[in-house]
């Protein structure tokens, strides 16, 4: 009986983990083939908070020449801002105040792409295809660190977007 439970307990694990695998595979292929995309930031954070080095320009600048060794054309920001019909990378900063004068923040990449709803009678949306998050904190002192890390961040994106093009 205990191997049988055994058993059934050790098939659920392994289902877990296939379907876990398949949602990565689905995220990386969905980044084959594109041949450009744009780069959007969007940094939140409260009106007290006065760092030059959160500047949404100076990030996106910096994420776009990671990119430079990609074989794949970056749109320009006026260009993207006519259709919503382009592929997106967009990179989300929130930044809060902690009442001990730390900063917790959490930067969230989406790859953006135009699809049809099949469903909704080839309706055109954009949805996320490709997600990476992280967390962190620093002190007043250290904001600089999360304009670093929101850039830095893209690597993993670089990595499997080159990876399967």
């Amino acid at each position: 009986m205990r191997k049988l439970f055994f058993l059934l307990i050790l098939y659920l694990i392994s289902t877990i983990h296939v379907n876990a695998q398949n949602e990565v595979l689905r995220e990386l292929n969905s980044l084959s083939g594109i041949k450009s995309f744009g780069v959007v930031v969007n940094i939140e954070k409260p009106a007290s908070i006065d760092a030059p080095a959160l500047d949404v320009s100076q990030i996106r600048n910096e994420v776009i020449q990671n990119f430079d060794d990609l074989s794949v054309e970056i749109i320009e920001d006026e260009i993207l801002r006519q259709s919503d019909q382009f592929p997106i990378l967009h990179i989300h900063v929130n930044v809060m105040k902690a009442s001990n004068l730390t900063y917790p923040y959490s930067i969230e990449l989406n790859f953006y792409q135009p699809v049809k709803l099949v469903l909704k009678g080839d309706l055109q949306s954009m949805a996320s295809t490709w997600n990476m998050g992280q967390v962190g904190l620093v002190s007043e002192n250290m904001l600089y660190l999360i304009a670093e890390e929101a850039a830095s961040a893209t690597n993993q994106f670089k990595q499997e977007f080159a990876e399967v093009n």
